[in-house]
């Protein structure tokens, strides 16, 4: 029988099939990123993989399971990188992602013995273990080290964009981790790479009970589906587009306890689902149900649709059901700080912390438009005046308690949260605080400040690993700045276009701005504005203005 010697895709196109060498891709699949398939006679060739040896199909995810449970996943024969990272700058790559991120802050989607074995065994997939080390590259105290990090990612996109056709769990994860590092760039690729993750979960129907024989790869690829759940949240509703994922019925089970997980033996085979224990992240999970109905009330706030008997409703409603998501916790997840000793023992500090930050942070959001009614005069509405008030003490109560776990949070190792999304989160807690001091009682004065100024460290300090933090100190100079404004002119409320700026990670300065002819907006500092100045030297004076410079 003579064996074609061209390859399919040359064969349909009737091109000729030049090749390098034997069981080297041609010319024409090599330009065109394509896969250069063909019964030809002869092998593939051995390409040399970034680290010493590309895997087995078994090994991609499961270095040293006694029952290696494969995932559908391929080698492509063009993904293979140039760049050459020296395996042990590699390797401490990974062990900074493993103990900044890994640990619940914000997911725990990699088991971490396995993925060390992977990285020393040279069988890791290539675009996942660029955007790992391009992540881990920030935390590292090496000048050296830390200029690799736009390499990587530039990298780790590249191939990930050939690569595209192989849909694989290892592909899903680096969608995830790409997306996460799009958040702080502050661009449309966010969206882009969550939507091609959760793509890719529904073609490999993650969201089923799991057939997997290894407990470690079924859990896997449950953190997977939920690590695409819970960035719904940020990546399509905070862009007010359709939730596909979030529309469909719920099979999967909830994730694990995040310290059992992180400590699996490699050959754990899979128990019976019942004998299995749910941790933070699965609490965290079901407080995230209540995001979208919160930002989607705020949204008609700004809208125009203030004040209204509907919208209070919908307020009680939603108070009631974050009060019950706090009263049905584990003892063992119930906020204390003996509970975060007892996690960080664990090594799971930085998930409980994650928990707890996001409901004071849900309940800001809920309560942030009843400030204009501390404001006094004719601002307040009797009729509801009580019920307001109490809000408004709810909404300083939850800021104060945001900066006040946050603060703990920082001071204790591996409970610090090193993601980006957490800037906005204090940028909201700050934006209380700045509104307490600028109008609250005086005896709050104080605390307010210190809180503040608790903040405003946590932010700087994000800004080292992630600069897009800079923007949300940037809102929150904004935000106090108009606050200044509209005591003298009184034209703005914190119910309108201002809620939605300072709400909406994802709205740019110019919109908010181009949303009210009142006042003029930009980010000057008050250096440029006399008037501004004069303003914010008359409250320092008072003790109730803020210097984010």
């Amino acid at each position: 029988m003579k064996f074609p010697r061209a390859c399919r895709q040359c064969r349909a196109t009737k091109r000729r099939c030049i090749r390098d060498g034997p069981g080297e891709a041609c010319g024409t699949c090599q330009r065109k990123g394509l896969a250069c398939e063909g019964d030809l006679r002869h092998g593939r060739a051995c390409r040399q993989a970034l680290l010493p040896r590309r895997p087995s199909s078994d090994e991609q995810v499961l270095a040293f399971a006694a029952k290696p449970a494969p995932l559908p996943t391929q080698s492509h024969p063009s993904l293979t990188s140039s760049l050459e990272l020296p395996q042990g700058m590699a390797v401490e790559m990974v062990e900074h992602y493993l103990e900044r991120i890994n640990n619940g802050r914000p997911y725990s989607i990699f088991h971490p013995a396995t993925l060390r074995a992977q990285v020393q065994r040279g069988t890791m997939n290539q675009p996942l273990l660029f955007v790992i080390c391009a992540i881990g590259a920030k935390f590292s105290a090496n000048p050296d080290v830390r200029a690799w990090e736009s390499r990587l990612i530039a990298e780790a996109k590249r191939l990930l964009q050939l690569g595209m056709e192989d849909v694989c769990l290892e592909h899903i994860q680096a969608c995830i981790l790409i997306s996460t590092m799009c958040v702080d760039l502050s661009n449309s690729s966010e969206v882009l790479y969550h939507r091609i993750a959760s793509a890719m979960a529904d073609v490999l129907n993650l969201n089923s009970p799991a057939q997997d024989t290894s407990m470690i790869v079924a859990e896997m690829k449950r953190r997977a589906w939920w690590a695409c759940y819970l960035a719904e949240n940020w990546c399509v509703s905070g862009l007010r587009l359709l939730s596909p994922i979030k529309h469909a019925p719920i099979v999967i089970a909830l994730p694990m306890d995040e310290a059992d997980f992180l400590t699996l033996p490699t050959d754990q085979s899979l128990p019976h689902r019942e004998t299995c224990r749910t941790g933070c992240f699965a609490e965290l999970l079901q407080l995230s149900k209540l995001f979208t109905p919160i930002q989607d009330l705020n949204r008609r706030v700004a809208s125009g649709e203030t004040g209204t008997s509907q919208l209070d409703r919908e307020v009680e409603v939603l108070a009631q059901q974050l009060d019950e998501w706090k009263r049905q916790l584990p003892p063992d997840i119930e906020m204390s700080w003996e509970n975060l000793d007892l996690h960080q023992e664990r090594g799971v500090g930085g998930s409980f912390v994650l928990v707890h930050l996001t409901y004071h942070y849900y309940a800001t959001l809920l309560y942030f438009r009843f400030l204009e009614q501390d404001r006094g005069g004719d601002q307040q509405l009797t009729a509801n005046s009580a019920i307001y008030r109490k809000y408004v003490d709810c909404c300083k109560m939850h800021a104060s308690s945001f900066s006040a776990l946050l603060r703990r949070a920082r001071q204790r190792k591996g409970c610090e949260p090193n993601f980006p999304l957490i800037g906005h989160m204090t940028t909201v807690s700050s934006s209380v605080l700045v509104h307490t001091l600028l109008f609250g009682d005086v005896t709050e004065l104080r605390a307010a400040r210190q809180e503040l100024q608790a903040n405003f460290e946590a932010l700087i300090d994000l800004v080292k690993y992630w600069p897009g933090t800079s923007t949300m100190i940037a809102r929150l100079v904004m935000f106090q700045n108009t606050c200044l404004l509209s005591t003298e002119l009184k034209t703005h409320r914190l119910d309108g276009w201002m809620l939605r700026y300072l709400l909406e990670r994802s709205l740019a300065g110019h919109e908010a701005a181009a949303s009210t002819p009142v006042i003029p907006l930009d980010l000057r500092r008050e250096s440029d504005d006399p008037w501004l100045a004069s303003r914010a030297k008359a409250f320092s004076e008072a003790g109730r203005y803020m210097s984010f410079m």
